[in-house]
């Protein structure tokens, strides 16, 4: 495994591997960037966690999970499918070696179905649980009950940057709730002078616009736009590439329906 900078996370590695030694439900509250979805699988192959099965990591966005597979193999060393993998919706890249597999919920629900005992899994990880999707509360719900009945060896973490910890704590009692600070950086936030008025600025107007005001003001770097759905993203880009037309900026789309050629495009 190569080695990787030390991140936030690791202000907590020798209390998680000391309490899922002893415990059988963690709960990890940790901020966004700290490098909890990158480090955790590999703190549990490295503390000798996966010996004996795999860590199959929750994501609720299929982008998400084929994106954070490619980091961690990157990390560890190895190719896509190897000892670190994915499988979403139509796509699998696993194998026999796969010890730190990165799924959609809608996947360990049907391999839930089909595999009542979740053989061959050793950790179960629900990661970015503040977004309550059904599928990731059906499944943590039916964890618990594989856990309680069946399974008392199969180890369950729950992670999330921003969570109600205390209502967590109780459902999952008796479990451990680690926390891990990490940076805090400061963030300026601005708002617009007005409101746009309803069907004269559509939304992907409003975003060019303002996309190009904040490039005006800054000779270099990037810029990061949120929009709510494939629709609005492409809208925007096709604003943004008129507007910007013969100046040095590259406008990149980035959403789970783009074709993985054009997804590696925008995150490189």
């Amino acid at each position: 495994m190569t080695d990787t900078p030390k991140l936030p996370i690791y202000e907590i590695e020798s209390d998680f591997l000391g309490s899922i030694q002893k415990e059988s439900r963690i709960v990890i509250q940790a901020p966004t960037g700290s490098g909890k979805s990158t480090q955790i699988p590999q703190m549990l192959y490295k503390g000798g966690f996966l010996d004996e099965g795999e860590v199959v990591v929750l994501q609720p966005r299929r982008l998400a999970a084929r994106l954070l597979a490619k980091r961690v193999a990157s990390e560890v060393g190895t190719e896509e499918g190897g000892l670190v993998g994915y499988q979403v919706r139509f796509e699998s890249r696993i194998s026999s070696e796969t010890k730190i597999r990165f799924v959609t919920e809608g996947v360990l629900l049907r391999q839930m179905m089909s595999d009542p005992l979740l053989k061959g899994i050793s950790v179960l990880v629900f990661d970015e649980f503040h977004e309550r999707h059904l599928y990731g509360d059906i499944t943590l719900g039916r964890a618990l009950q594989i856990q309680q009945e069946d399974r008392p060896d199969l180890k369950i973490v729950v992670m999330s940057a921003t969570l109600e910890a205390e209502k967590l704590e109780s459902y999952l009692s008796p479990c451990k709730v680690l926390r891990s600070e990490g940076r805090v950086y400061s963030v300026e936030v601005a708002y617009l002078s007005r409101l746009p008025e309803r069907g004269k600025n559509e939304i992907w107007e409003i975003a060019a616009a303002e996309t190009i005001a904040l490039m005006k003001r800054y000779s270099s770097g990037n810029v990061l736009v949120f929009m709510p759905g494939g629709y609005e993203i492409a809208r925007t880009v096709e604003l943004l590439k008129a507007r910007l037309s013969g100046r040095h900026f590259e406008v990149c789309p980035l959403h789970g329906e783009l074709p993985l050629v054009e997804q590696d495009r925008a995150i490189e």
